[in-house]
């Protein structure tokens, strides 16, 4: 039995030198840690690992490098080449999708792995990587919008879903995905409020529910007076035929739509529409009363030489307004206005026409007569003839009567 194991001894020291000899071509990696381009590390932002591998033999090596986050390969393979003796660095980009701790490796692989010694090719670190959800490079802990949506989280429900900002039901679904926002059972498809639960019709998208909307048609009669009226307070146009109710002399007739004299009868059946006497057929403006026309004076007397006032202020339109007055004296367009002052420069009877027109264009003429006198003159010859008569009187009774008185003493 001891010739056996002295047999057996140089063959299990043989066994026990052997990776001595096979690690003459050794490359190590764990010799220096991991670095990064920053101590900073944020979720969704990229940073470069640094690594370096040492070729401890006399021999020139070949390898790869891998990385390692999470024991999930980062990128490619990246060889590398080292001379005898010699540091070789390699690099690689990498995203932490998430935040928290990571585990970061790096494995060296060489090509003749027989030459090579396995207990130097890891190297491994943990770095805590900050919450930073939108990416945007401010961690969570300092960013106010957390989720890069545009609302600040302090008014933001869901502040880490850039999806989802409010939850006006509490029902812990963000309205983007619910489908009933405000939870009234109407869906907000089909609501038009979607976001008030007291409120689900606006009929005139007004943006007032017709729970508090007065005129819930904007038709601008409100739902009370429709009531009364027996029109439809959801329809603007209750009789369908093109005019909006508040617009429409008879909004539950189709057949009539303007009442323009207020007279009980649409324009449709009523011959004469504006009630000015004049049918319809055979008046130019059978939708507008004509202007009123109206003087101080309508015969006068007037003193040649002598300023006149004519005044036409209290003509007036019924259904509208005058714009234009026109006067002419015989036949002659003298001024325009409401009131003017003209000069007679002859004696006798003057036609004085005044023409008014309204704001629709109708009009509607007076005509006058001025009857113009020389009075001064007629005042000269008066007083002419009275003075003569006045002398007459004086001599028949005062100097006709001393003459005889003389004449009969004689």
């Amino acid at each position: 039995m001891k010739k056996i194991n002295l047999l057996i001894l140089p063959v299990l020291l043989f066994a026990l030198s052997a990776p001595a000899f096979a690690y003459s071509g050794d490359v190590s990696i764990a010799d220096s840690a991991l670095t990064f381009s920053t101590s900073n590390f944020l979720e969704g932002n990229t940073v470069r690992i640094y690594a370096s591998t040492t070729n401890k033999s006399s021999q020139d090596l070949l390898g790869v490098v891998r990385f390692y986050a999470n024991d999930v390969q980062v990128g490619a393979d990246q060889a590398v080449s080292l001379f005898a003796g010699k540091t070789d660095g390699i690099f690689i980009d990498w995203t932490p999708t998430s935040y928290g701790s990571h585990k970061v490796a790096a494995k060296y692989y060489p090509w003749t792995p027989e030459n090579d010694d396995p207990s130097n090719n890891w190297t491994v670190t943990y770095i805590d990587v900050a919450r930073d959800t939108d990416h945007d490079g401010q961690p969570n802990s300092s960013d106010p919008d957390d989720d890069n949506d545009g609302v600040n989280d302090e008014e933001d429900e869901f502040p880490l879903n850039p999806h989802e900002q409010y939850d006006t039901d509490g029902d812990g679904q963000g309205n983007t995905s619910d489908l009933d926002d405000d939870n009234d059972g109407v869906p907000d498809d089909f609501d038009d409020l979607p976001l008030d639960p007291n409120e689900s019709l606006d009929t005139d998208k007004d943006g007032i529910g017709n729970i508090a909307d007065k005129d819930d048609d904007n038709d601008g009669l409100s739902d009370s007076e429709e009531e009364n009226l027996k029109t439809d307070p959801l329809k603007a146009d209750s009789d369908d035929d093109g005019v909006s109710d508040k617009d429409d002399a008879f909004p539950m007739n189709p057949e009539e739509t303007l009442d323009t004299d207020n007279d009980g009868i649409g324009n449709n059946m009523d011959t004469d529409d504006d009630n000015d006497g004049m049918p319809d057929e055979s008046d130019e403006f059978p939708l507008n009363k004509g202007p009123v026309v109206k003087i101080d004076e309508e015969t006068l007397t007037v003193n040649l030489f002598e300023k006149v006032r004519f005044d036409a202020s209290p003509s007036y339109d019924e259904d509208g307004s005058i714009v234009s007055f026109v006067w002419k004296v015989d036949n002659q367009v003298v001024k325009e206005g409401n009131q003017i002052n003209h000069i007679f420069t002859k004696p006798g009877f003057h036609d004085v026409t005044l023409t008014v027109t309204d704001d629709q264009g109708e009009s509607r003429t007076l005509e006058l007569q001025a009857n113009v006198l020389n009075i001064n003159l007629y005042k000269q010859i008066f007083l002419l003839l009275f003075l003569i008569l006045l002398a007459l009187i004086i001599y028949f009774k005062y100097i006709s009567q001393a003459e005889n008185t003389s004449t009969n003493k004689e």
